[in-house]
């Protein structure tokens, strides 16, 4: 049965107090100690009477309070709301005011944001990083640890974290996790308890939050970095001798890219982690070349649903320029859809919908928008996907991802993915814009290569030679970057208003 924070860290603290748990900077704490300033960190914050299922929302970046925070307010039976410290004011506002929070607790660089957010109902607690930023009445997090109360709260613990989604299509919403499928995770995707894992993910989003407390729980050591720095991670893994490590699609990208790349020594590495986008066929040839081809895990998951596909092994090198996610992950039970809830035959698109111990308990006080994920005891968030006769599962987009194109539903993903194989195409991302004639035109939005050059025309052409004459685009636009969130997912609903302001008059290519 799967363990509660709390009792994973009082575990491992016992099996093995010395050893290493968390490396910050020039510090380090053990297991011991990291137990230690967690349980005074619990009575601190009972003390200040947070209450079991009480919603505490967490602004800061990568910090190791931050880590102590999250075991001591579930050890408390608390709820910590980590936010995206990249929102606007008003979406932090929002997310704030939605947990009806008393206390908040805030990292370095966030004065000016906490003055922006000042409300007299609620009180800021300052990470020890960040305490000269303090100011009036705030809480200063070492005091309230030197003066907290000897007794530790008992029989409280419990496992909920509210992560909050992307806001790629709307607000970020507040979506209650208490499962989060360590130990199938550990299984699947080779993650261990002997590990030095490298944690550069912002720890306030899902996967960030998932693969930091991930080696945490299984008894692992922990470097972790304030932020991701391409240079920084190459000689984290050279001197530090990193086993593991989860690195979205775009560091991976910084990181072949850097120029240490080529010499730098990475044979200390076992798992390479990867999700939350494609990887580009390019990416996985040049990662698999330089360093084999049994390292590099290509994974598909959501906040609300948990992992669903993991692609590893020999497969990856088998499907280096498709968007195939691998088989359905250890432990999840996966199932394809059509609009009236049948499963449709292998080779056919449905939704993929899942059931498995890693999927969340619902959105935070929205049991409507709860039931809309929900396809009796399986759950979806819309992706899109399809079964190949190995049982591989190949990702084909998500449901508002559909460009209705002349009334014939188009997914967006199968032109970026014939598009991707350009040699001037770095990023390729299509959008249907508003038209008269074909309800919405296909447009690709391309950034080029450095110092590679193409005609809207050769792409058009070029997309045409591998796909449907009605699925290719009939517009293309070259753009140097495209709006994405802190993950680099790309925001499409910020793109098109940008393509239409941007980009008004360009005329359709002649079917």
């Amino acid at each position: 049965m799967a363990m509660t924070l709390l009792q994973s860290l009082r575990l491992n603290a016992s099996r093995q107090p010395q050893r290493a748990a968390i490396r910050f900077r020039d510090t380090g704490c053990t297991y011991a100690e990291l137990l230690r300033t967690t349980e005074r960190a619990m009575a601190a914050l009972a003390a200040l009477g947070i209450a079991p299922g009480e919603k505490v929302p967490i602004l800061s970046q990568n910090h190791v309070d931050m880590i102590v925070a999250y075991f001591a307010l579930t050890g408390i039976g608390a709820v910590p709301a980590p936010l995206n410290y990249r929102l606007t004011d008003d979406d932090l506002r929002h997310g704030i005011d939605a947990a009806h929070a008393r206390f908040v607790l805030l990292g370095s660089g966030f004065a000016e944001r906490a003055d922006a957010l000042a409300d007299p109902a609620r009180r800021w607690i300052w990470f020890a990083d960040a305490e000269t930023d303090a100011s009036g009445d705030a809480l200063r997090w070492q005091a309230l640890l030197a003066t907290a109360p000897d007794s530790v709260p008992s029989g409280r613990d419990g496992n909920t974290i509210m992560l909050h989604t992307s806001g790629t299509t709307g607000r970020p919403k507040g979506a209650l996790r208490s499962r989060f499928g360590f130990e199938e995770r550990a299984i699947e995707q080779g993650f261990g308890m002997d590990d030095h894992t490298l944690c550069v993910l912002p720890v306030c989003l899902s996967a960030g939050c998932v693969y930091t407390l991930l080696p945490l729980y299984l008894g692992a050591c922990v470097t972790l970095h304030e932020h991701f720095d391409a240079g920084a991670v190459l000689d984290a893994i050279e001197h530090e001798h990193i086993a593991s490590v989860m690195l979205l699609p775009t560091m991976l990208q910084a990181m072949v890219e850097h120029p240490r790349w080529p010499e730098a020594r990475l044979d200390s590495l076992h798992v390479i982690q990867s999700g939350g986008g494609a990887v580009s066929g390019a990416l996985k040839r040049t990662l698999l070349d330089r360093l084999g081809d049994g390292i590099l895990n290509i994974y598909a998951a959501s906040t609300e649903v948990g992992p669903y596909a993991n692609l590893k092994g020999a497969d990856v090198r088998r499907h280096l320029d498709t968007n195939c996610v691998g088989r359905p992950f250890f432990g999840v039970e996966l199932k394809l859809l059509d609009d009236d809830g049948h499963e449709v035959p292998r080779g056919e698109v449905g939704e993929i919908c899942c059931r498995s111990d890693s999927q969340y308990d619902g959105y935070f006080e929205d049991d409507e928008l709860t039931a809309s994920t929900q396809r009796g005891s399986y759950l979806t968030v819309g992706d899109l996907g399809r079964l190949d006769a190995e049982g591989l599962l190949h990702f084909v987009g998500r449901k508002r991802d559909i460009i209705k194109s002349g009334g014939i539903n188009v997914h967006a993903s199968e032109i970026e993915e014939a598009l991707q194989q350009h040699p001037a195409v770095a990023e390729v991302h299509c959008i249907g814009l508003p038209d008269e004639r074909w309800i919405e035109l296909i447009c690709a939005v391309v950034v080029p290569r450095d110092g590679a050059q193409a005609t809207a025309a050769e792409l058009i052409a070029f997309a045409g030679e591998r796909l449907a004459s009605y699925k290719k685009p009939r517009r293309v636009v070259f753009m140097d970057t495209v709006p994405k969130n802190l993950t680099g997912r790309v925001l499409k609903t910020e793109l098109i208003a940008q393509v239409l302001h941007q980009f008004p008059n360009d005329s359709e290519e002649n079917p």
